[in-house]
């Protein structure tokens, strides 16, 4: 399974209290032990955004998943037979190409709360 969320603002570890809601706010300082390894942002999501783990990516998908960065475009690894044989290609903060951005938020959409229909 994939996690994802809708990023609607990335905001540094720094200045973060001053814009997450105070309960928000309260929640992140659990997690403070990861300000002294390697975390320099915190991603907002719109809100109301869940953040789910039960859509299951179809293996097709999982083998044409894009990713790009100033590097440029990158196929997703260690995918193999359209099963996820490693994560550790996901693990960290990557923004999806446009076309897989689509058919990501196609996939959502349809296995949503909304019981597959679709929305307007």
């Amino acid at each position: 399974m994939l996690e994802m969320l809708e990023v609607a603002h990335i905001v540094p570890y720094e200045t973060v209290g001053s814009v997450l809601p105070d309960d928000d706010y309260v929640k992140l300082l659990d997690w403070r032990p990861l300000k002294a390894g390697c975390v320099t942002a915190v991603l907002v999501g719109p809100p109301g955004a869940p953040l789910t783990f039960d859509t299951v990516v179809p293996g097709d998908l999982l083998e044409r998943l894009t990713f790009t960065s100033l590097r440029g475009k990158r196929l997703l690894k260690y995918v193999e037979d359209g099963r996820l044989i490693r994560s550790v290609s996901l693990q960290g903060i990557y923004r999806l190409a446009a076309d897989s951005a689509e058919e990501i938020d196609q996939l959502v959409r349809r296995d949503g709360p909304s019981g597959g229909a679709d929305e307007v």
